[in-house]
């Protein structure tokens, strides 16, 4: 499926509903019941013309690195075409995601997945520490058949992840068109960004639990997803440093990013 023409229609019941939902939606993606089935709507996203989007773009000519480009999403109804072909595409090679109910111009229509694992993990993060790495372990191995297949996600934050009583499950691929990266970059940047997501679960100093997850992923992981991720880390070594130094006094985001190196580091050397 590539084009409009190749997708699922929507009923004319489904419109009528769609069309009443959009008008109170906070969000251009919304819940719906109909014929006993709980769906999800997505509406079309504008392109991503955001100055971070340039200076990605900017940091990954500068650096040489295709692995730091942004994905591309043309937005409107292409881009809804393009997530939805990328779903089919991911089903078709056995791995859970949501069906495809209907695609338009306007909307993109999925099958309910489950739990939202993100919702999951905070739950458990602070009383049950045990279980949500356990689900974080089981939302690795995931990723790392996916690849295994190879097939990539683009958005492999955690966020993009569902769970049901057989597992968890894959969310979102707004991301999935990484068209100047190879297959084993677009996977090591599927590795990143997991790793990333996964950095506030990660609460015991003392005990970190991200080196052994890295490390599981690492294994799993083909030679060339290897040399790319050794290339980021050696291309980027003094930006890397210096985030070390300012990482006690920065935002979020650097010390995150630290987090997630250093457990790439144990692995990697």
């Amino acid at each position: 499926m590539n084009s409009l023409s190749d997708m699922p229609a929507l009923d004319a019941g489904l419109e009528t509903l769609i069309l009443s939902l959009q008008s109170t939606a906070r969000n251009r993606v919304f819940s719906a019941s109909y014929g006993g089935q709980r769906l999800w709507i997505k509406t079309v996203a504008r392109p991503r013309l955001r100055s971070s989007v340039l200076l990605q773009q900017v940091i990954a000519k500068l650096f040489g690195l295709p692995i730091l480009q942004p994905a591309q999403n043309h937005g409107g109804a292409a881009g809804l075409a393009a997530e939805a072909a990328a779903i089919g595409k991911i089903a078709a090679a056995g791995f859970p995601v949501p069906p495809v109910i209907a695609c338009t111009k306007d909307w993109l229509v999925l099958g309910d997945a489950g739990e939202a694992l993100e919702s999951r993990l905070n739950s458990l993060r602070d009383r049950q520490p045990e279980d949500c790495w356990r689900l974080i372990a089981e939302a690795g191995a995931l990723l790392s058949r996916l690849h295994g297949a190879e097939l990539w996600h683009g958005g492999a934050q955690i966020r993009n992840f569902s769970w049901t009583q057989n597992g968890p499950g894959l969310l979102d691929f707004e991301d999935h068109d990484l068209p100047r990266m190879t297959l084993h970059e677009r996977q090591a940047r599927d590795l990143l960004l997991f790793l990333y997501s996964l950095t506030r679960y990660d609460r015991n100093p003392e005990a970190p639990r991200l080196p052994a997850l890295a490390a599981r992923l690492v294994d799993a992981a083909s030679p060339d997803v290897h040399a790319s991720l050794r290339r980021l880390r050696r291309r980027m070594a003094w930006l890397l440093a210096l985030a070390r130094l300012i990482a006690p006094y920065a935002g979020r985001d650097v010390r995150q990013a630290v987090a997630a190196d250093d457990a790439l580091r144990a692995v990697l050397g």
